[in-house]
């Protein structure tokens, strides 16, 4: 009685597949709108943003700068799974931006 040995034959290519999904809609202009500046917590990117929104402050009459690191300390983070990311955009989300605009930093 012989014994088989099956193999599989699996490829080292790392396929993926890629969903594709709508771009949300984007204001027209920022005035009177609110822009959540979200910081991952790599270094400098808390610079980089606080400057990005000084700028945005100085020339977008009535816009609303708001650094989520400051308020929901929660955000300051790499997510580490697709729930944490989850986690961390349910938190953004309860500060009603219109706006998100994130930065790595390094």
């Amino acid at each position: 009685m012989t014994e088989t040995t099956r193999w599989e034959l699996v490829s080292p290519q790392g396929t993926s597949r890629i969903e594709t999904s709508k771009i949300s809609p984007r204001p027209k202009d920022l005035r009177g709108k609110t822009v959540v500046l979200r910081w991952n917590g790599k270094h400098n990117g808390d610079v980089f943003l606080s400057r990005i929104g000084a700028l945005l402050a100085a020339q977008v009459e009535d816009v609303k700068i708001v650094k989520a690191w400051e308020v929901e300390p929660f955000t300051n983070q790499t997510s580490q799974s697709m729930r944490a990311s989850k986690e961390i955009v349910e938190k953004l989300a309860l500060l009603k931006p219109d706006v998100v605009i994130g930065a790595h930093g390094d």
